[in-house]
């Protein structure tokens, strides 16, 4: 699929809130995942043609953006060392306090771990389709799952 068959400005409308929600769920922050929902679409615009299927275009949107996460992440750790304990989270609305212990609970969870859950389950992508992103097999990707939502469960008394 070629720049010009590829409507970026249409796919951003549709596509935009879902893979910002995706984005702040792995990163734990506002702006990071403001700026990898525009950095997806920047490589999403340069690589337009190798997008064979356009029904597929949302799990190939969100493979660029895990894809760039786990770059960003690489390339940072390069610069800053990060403790494993550091987590961030935004302080939500005063109301979202379910929100809050969401939040906090996957902030607990290891980032692929993370982005496994946030792809499969929030994203809505097959185990297949979170394996390609991540660049695993999907016996990874289904222990990540398994694993993540047996923490969540815990971390949120639901065990």
């Amino acid at each position: 699929m070629d720049a010009e068959r590829l409507d970026l400005g249409t796919a951003f409308q549709v596509h935009g809130p879902l893979l910002l929600a995706a984005a702040r769920a792995i990163t734990l922050n506002e702006a990071e995942a403001q700026d990898l929902v525009q950095t997806t679409f920047e490589i999403a615009l340069r690589h337009a043609a190798e997008l064979r299927d356009p029904d597929s275009l949302r799990p190939w949107l969100l493979r660029v953006q895990a894809r760039e996460a786990f770059r960003l992440v690489r390339r940072l750790r390069r610069f800053v060392p990060v403790g494993s304990g550091v987590v961030e989270v935004a302080v939500p609305a005063p109301d979202a306090t379910d929100s809050l212990a969401v939040r906090r609970a996957l902030g607990g969870l290891p980032r692929r771990m993370r982005a496994a859950v946030v792809l499969h389950h929030l994203a809505g992508l097959s185990v297949a389709e979170t394996a390609t992103a991540l660049g695993v097999t999907e016996s990874t990707v289904k222990s990540q799952l398994k694993t993540g939502l047996a923490r969540l469960r815990e971390a949120l008394g639901d065990g």
